[in-house]
């Protein structure tokens, strides 16, 4: 079904906060103790492969983005080279894996995810310039840790000579996959399709500018991480940043340390709440799901998506005092909608490709390397909810399907 044009367009520069809002999350402040209490002095390793696959994913959707301007990120771009099924699977692996909460307890959680949907449904340009403050807000304060973390001095022996000696096992694909769930987000923005100017144009630059910018971040937060905190075999604390600042700058309030998190959290709920909704928009224009979530109102948003997905959102709250298996559950379903994503970069015909097939082939078996080595029973669960999901499609495409031959 063909859509409007949108009511609202963002600029590179909104596209660009979008993403670093989706990635600067309430992720990048917890994923860091929890990779290292699987890999301990392997985590430069584990952040290397994490950003490997991180930077294939981009690559692929980059070369999608460039030639398919549809919402729906890569649900739409395999409808356009692939099959229905797989899009299907796409669609819903990204609508069902961002669905798990990022704040825990249901006041602070229930009124996060409220106050997100009812700026959303103003528009994608509020939606945009609330993300701008808020990446801004977190930026700065990473960045402030990192600088406060090299001036008052890094421990040498606590980087060990292992660390310079990679060693590929379980538990480092494990860290990695965990790892990886920080940077699930920078092409969240080639969700929006159209919703942004020339999107085959400024969807490929945002994404290639927000992935850069976290790289850079993520490798400086690593070595003060263990610079500063100096870790051993034994638990680090879950608040890296808090632990952190408490060293290098105790004089800083921790009450703004706990600010900063929410609204770091609040960013990515902001984030993830446009872009669910407007891949469930685009399913339902297609038959995927019922249609009454293509509606849009009068700034354009898809409003009745945004509003059932945050009530869905809100009755997963209780699933986020289990941080390790929300990320991992979320991984999971990422990594499967990337590892589509780069199929349908593979089946592109040679005249849209910008980069060589081997890079898409070798994005797909890195993503399900990592997809297979989520900690705990993502693996199992998650895929026994898609073959439900699937078998569900079945049963009612052939009712329909009977319903019209009757």
């Amino acid at each position: 079904m063909a859509t409007s044009k949108p009511k609202q367009q963002l600029s590179l520069a909104g596209a660009v906060a979008i993403g670093l809002a989706s990635m600067l999350g309430a992720g990048v402040f917890f994923v860091w103790s929890t990779a290292w209490e699987k890999v301990n002095d392997q985590i430069f390793f584990a952040l290397a492969i994490a950003a490997l696959v991180a930077s294939l994913n981009a690559a692929s959707v980059y070369q999608l983005a460039s030639n398919v301007s549809r919402a729906g990120g890569v649900y739409s771009y395999a409808r356009v080279y692939l099959s229905k099924e797989l899009s299907f699977i796409a669609g819903f692996s990204f609508v069902f894996g961002k669905l798990l909460p990022g704040i825990q307890g249901w006041p602070a959680a229930v009124a996060a995810i409220l106050l997100m949907t009812a700026l959303n449904l103003f528009g994608i340009n509020r939606t945009a310039q609330m993300a701008t403050v808020l990446a801004i807000t977190t930026i700065s304060f990473i960045v402030f840790s990192i600088v406060t973390g090299f001036a008052h001095g890094l421990s040498a022996q606590s980087f060990s000579t292992g660390m310079l000696m990679p060693e590929a096992n379980l538990s480092t694909l494990s860290a990695a996959s965990i790892i990886f769930f920080a940077f699930a987000g920078y092409a969240r923005v080639a969700t929006l399709g159209d919703e942004v100017k020339d999107p085959k144009k400024n969807i490929p630059k945002a994404i290639a500018i927000s992935l850069a910018a976290v790289l850079i971040i993520y490798l400086l937060i690593t070595i003060v991480f263990i610079g500063i905190l100096q870790p051993s075999n034994e638990a680090v604390p879950a608040a890296v940043f808090e632990s952190m600042v408490n060293i290098t700058a105790p004089w800083f309030p921790a009450w703004l340390i706990d600010l900063v998190v929410v609204g770091a959290s609040l960013g990515s709920i902001l984030a993830l709440l446009a872009g669910v909704s407007r891949t469930a928009a685009t399913m339902a224009e297609d038959n995927e799901l019922p249609q009454v979530f293509a509606k849009r109102n009068r700034f354009g948003a898809p409003w009745l998506a945004e509003v059932l997905i945050a009530l869905g959102a809100i009755t997963l709250i209780e699933t986020s005092q289990y941080t390790q298996w929300v990320i991992a559950f979320s991984s999971f379903s990422v990594l499967l909608y990337y590892a589509i994503g780069h199929i349908s970069a593979f089946m592109q015909p040679k005249t849209e490709r910008r980069q060589p097939r081997f890079l898409a082939i070798l994005g797909f078996l890195l993503c399900v390397l990592l997809l297979t080595n989520v900690p705990g029973p993502a693996l199992q669960v998650s895929t026994a909810i898609l073959l439900i999901a699937l078998l569900v499609r079945l049963v009612i495409r052939r009712v329909a399907s009977k319903g019209k031959h009757n």
